[in-house]
């Protein structure tokens, strides 16, 4: 029985081991690069709110947060785009989210 148990120990080692860890840059520009035209000036389309909604599941923690700004503010600075209406997304996604208005010169560790 132990060694059942050391086997399901180890099993849910790694099972867990994801939803522990900080959302990736991948995650994070896969789910904010549909709102590029939203970002600059059109409505939000139905694949940039699925990525709001489902990034809003994501980041959970301040270092969610943390990591998740930087990937975004890295990703979000080959464009023009209008930083202001970041913060207005999750709310026109009808997502109850946070979303800092991301610059060239936001400070991401400063986030809560």
């Amino acid at each position: 029985m132990s060694r059942f148990a050391f086997i399901v120990v180890v099993f849910l080692l790694f099972v867990w081991k994801p939803a522990l860890s900080v959302p990736t840059c991948k995650e994070v520009v896969a789910d904010i690069a549909p709102c590029i035209g939203y970002l600059q000036g059109n409505e939000p389309t139905a694949q940039c709110c699925a990525g709001m909604k489902k990034l809003s599941g994501l980041v959970k923690t301040k270092k969610d947060r943390v990591a998740s700004c930087s990937c975004g503010k890295q990703a979000l600075s080959s464009f023009n785009y209008d930083a202001s209406r970041l913060p207005l997304l999750p709310q026109k996604c009808g997502v109850n989210f946070n979303m800092p208005a991301i610059d060239k010169n936001f400070d991401c560790s400063k986030l809560e």
